[in-house]
């Protein structure tokens, strides 16, 4: 598990150091410097949602207000006696070029999912980023935070086409199931 952690974050460093040059050739210079938002969110939702057991829902993650993307690195918590995770989906916000990580683990209620748009322009504004199925275990209420790591703190990382990250407000949600 230490393993493959490492390389997928030794991958992400790849691809992060390696995405300007790669954006500077796939799109034209315009001449127009784009900085990006200060308003961006990232945020679950519906921010509450409820379910019955046996039932499955999906969530979401939305981001709000965002300029020049090209790189997502995202890791959330869940609790695994409430909620176990069915299936992961890309949101189509940023096509996934290059897929670092996409996965998740229902013992220990995780979801790491990191990807980078090579040959596209940048995406600007509002758009999913990630749907999760989830399958309702037990009755009870499941936290979906954003998970830190020694790479993303805070449990995210957004990249420019620079390379540079892009701040961004960070919104839990929660599931109720009855």
């Amino acid at each position: 598990m230490f393993r493959n952690l490492l390389t997928s974050r030794i991958w992400l460093v790849i691809v992060l150091a390696v995405l300007p040059l790669l954006s500077s050739c796939a799109s034209s210079d315009t001449g127009i410097k784009v900085e990006p938002s200060p308003g961006t969110i990232v945020k679950i939702e519906p921010p509450v949602s409820q379910v019955s057991i046996n039932d499955t829902i999906k969530v979401l993650v939305n981001v709000e207000n965002i300029v020049n993307l090209i790189g997502v690195e995202i890791h959330l918590s869940f609790d695994t006696t409430v909620l176990e995770v069915v299936e992961l989906n890309g949101g189509g916000f940023i096509k996934a070029d290059f897929v670092v990580q996409n996965t998740f683990d229902n013992a220990a209620g995780t979801i790491d999912y990191a990807v980078a748009q090579i040959n596209s322009a940048p995406a600007n504004g509002n758009g999913m980023l990630l749907e999760i199925v989830f399958r309702a275990k037990a009755s009870g209420d499941s936290p979906i935070r954003f998970l830190g790591t020694q790479a993303a703190p805070a449990g995210a990382l957004f990249s420019d086409s620079s390379g540079m990250a892009i701040q961004a407000t960070l919104i839990d949600g929660k599931v109720n199931v009855k």
